[in-house]
């Protein structure tokens, strides 16, 4: 179950190879693809300049300073993750966008020349989204390193040296993942790219779909082009499971001598913790202040024109009446939220416990890569190809699932999620205990046996978590799914994605508040049943507790 277990791999060799693999891919790339990559590129290393540093500050504040509020900061950036880019491409275009009440505030003007828009947005928005990924990554990877050395390190520098110096390099796989990851996004995802319109690989792709198959326009992607794109994505994803694999279920367990923090002196560690949270609320108020004023906005005509005002009232009606007047959206999106979070937690299941066993683990990995690498609309292309037949085919009953069920969408938010939830079980099954598993093999149990009596007992509270996490994923999934919706079908994140291209209204503003709010509920009960674990453990786990319940 533990990495040790598989062949040893020379991470820096394997990295320096991959990095050869896409700079060979990108130079042989056709004119078209690579502008569309450089496109890509820009937008990545953008968003990166703004959420690194942010993400850097924010996890070494969670991890390794011992500062009031540090718990209280870590579920509030966990629970940002669940909150999808189209509703902070939605908040942040309330305030700073079209009409947006700071663009307005700012210039002075009702019509003033919006702030996010286009390259500006696209990054904005991307970096605001990367940003609780790069933290909490970096903060687990920062639990891994070992006190022995900080604590030996403190002889001969300061604690601020120590962070620098020690704690800050043996830890940076966490922050260099997160970062990896924030280009993974950046090169699948087309929910901000749509709106601002900027053409990367993904969202050529999305482009050429909803115009045709792929491969039909004259100037579009062919076949060649889209096997050398997703080339490159999948190793830039072995690069970041590289630098992630190798500490993850480390930071799964933490043991009884928990990790050392550095405690500044009280006049200083409120100063600290007070900028830290200071930049969380500039990250936070703004985009809900935006959705908050939009909700409320009344237009009244007054001696012939128009004049505007805001309610409290009715930013309340708007928000409280919005699950209702959208209740149908709702309904498609939990619905197909849970058929994918049953199936992506029992197949993350089965694959986290597969990939202990050395004959699997590589397989899986290759699988998971490529699950990561391709861009969500080509999913979505593909699984048209694979589902949508004209009547006089031999595959024609196919089409039966395509446009009178929802298993298209459901197959497609599960394939999403799994990755992640995938990879998060599997840092908790590694986690098991050694000692039980060989235990329960003496005494005759085969591996179905221990994982089902073992193993998930003594991480059910991580389950629960993975599942919680599935539902928020697959419900909040939109560039895959959008194009296999069969007539008729609706669901919340399309809703707003097609409201948001006509502007921030009240209508908008008060549904992304109320998908904001559902989000960040279930990411607290979430938080609640994993922290329950640390309540509950039973006494076999030993000195290991699980990780985010320590959070």
């Amino acid at each position: 179950m533990s990495p040790s277990e598989y062949p040893a791999v020379n991470t820096s060799r394997a990295m320096q190879a991959l990095l050869v693999v896409i700079i060979a891919l990108a130079l042989l790339a056709s004119s078209r693809l690579q502008g569309l990559l450089l496109n890509t590129a820009l937008l990545s290393i953008g968003t990166l300049a703004i959420a690194l540093p942010l993400g850097a500050i924010f996890g070494l504040a969670i991890a390794k300073i011992d500062l009031p509020g540090f718990r209280a900061l870590a579920w509030l950036l966990a629970a940002l993750l669940f909150v999808p880019l189209y509703v902070q491409a939605t908040a942040w275009s309330g305030a700073f966008g079209t009409g947006g009440w700071l663009t307005q505030w700012l210039a002075g003007e009702t019509y003033a020349s919006p702030w996010l828009a286009g390259w500006r947005g696209a990054i904005w928005i991307h970096a605001m989204g990367a940003i609780p990924w790069i933290a909490l990554l970096g903060a687990a990877s920062l639990r891994t390193v070992e006190r022995r050395l900080e604590e030996e390190s403190l002889l001969d520098a300061s604690p601020p040296a120590v962070l620098v110096h020690v704690s800050l390099p043996r830890g940076a796989g966490g922050f260099w993942a997160g970062a990896i990851w924030v280009v993974i996004v950046c090169a699948t995802e087309i929910a901000v790219t749509d709106l601002f319109q900027i053409r990367t690989f993904a969202e050529e792709i999305y482009t050429e779909a909803t115009l045709g198959p792929l491969g039909a326009l004259p100037d579009g992607l062919l076949s060649s082009d889209l096997a050398v794109g997703v080339a490159i994505i999948a190793a830039v994803v072995g690069v970041a499971l590289l630098l992630t694999l190798p500490w993850l279920p480390m930071a799964a367990t933490v043991a009884v001598e928990q990790p050392w923090k550095w405690r500044p002196r009280p006049a200083a560690r409120w100063w600290i913790a007070g900028s830290i949270w200071l930049l969380a609320g500039l990250m936070l108020a703004p985009p809900l202040a935006s959705l908050i004023w939009k909700s409320g906005i009344a237009v009244a005509q007054h001696d012939g024109g128009f004049k505007r005002s805001w309610s409290l009232a009715k930013a309340v009606a708007m928000v409280a009446h919005s699950p209702w007047e959208h209740r149908r959206e709702w309904g498609w999106s939990l619905m197909i939220g849970v058929m994918a979070m049953a199936a992506t937690t029992s197949l993350g299941i089965l694959l986290a416990w597969l990939a202990g066993r050395p004959r699997w683990g590589w397989g899986l990995a290759a699988a998971v890569t490529l699950a990561i690498a391709v861009p969500a609309p080509l999913w979505g292309v593909w699984a048209i190809d694979l589902l949508n037949h004209p009547p006089n085919s031999v595959w024609a009953p196919l089409t039966v699932l395509y446009d009178r069920t929802l298993f298209a969408p459901a197959a497609l938010q599960t394939i999403r999620a799994l990755p992640i939830v995938g990879l998060w079980l599997w840092s908790q099954l590694a986690s098991v205990p050694r000692d039980l598993l060989e235990a329960a093999r003496s005494e005759g149990a085969g591996p179905v046996a221990r994982l089902y009596r073992v193993a998930l007992p003594l991480r059910r509270w991580s389950v629960a978590a993975g599942a919680g996490m599935a539902l928020v994923l697959a419900m909040g999934e939109l560039s895959a799914s959008l194009l296999v919706l069969p007539p008729g079908v609706t669901t919340i994140s399309v809703r707003i994605f097609q409201l948001l291209h006509y502007g921030v209204d009240d209508r908008v503003a008060a549904l992304a508040l109320s998908v904001f709010a559902a989000m960040t509920a279930l990411a607290a009960l979430t938080a609640v049943v994993v922290a329950g674990r640390r309540r509950h453990a039973p006494a076999a786990i030993g000195s290991e507790t699980d990780f985010t319940a320590s959070q």
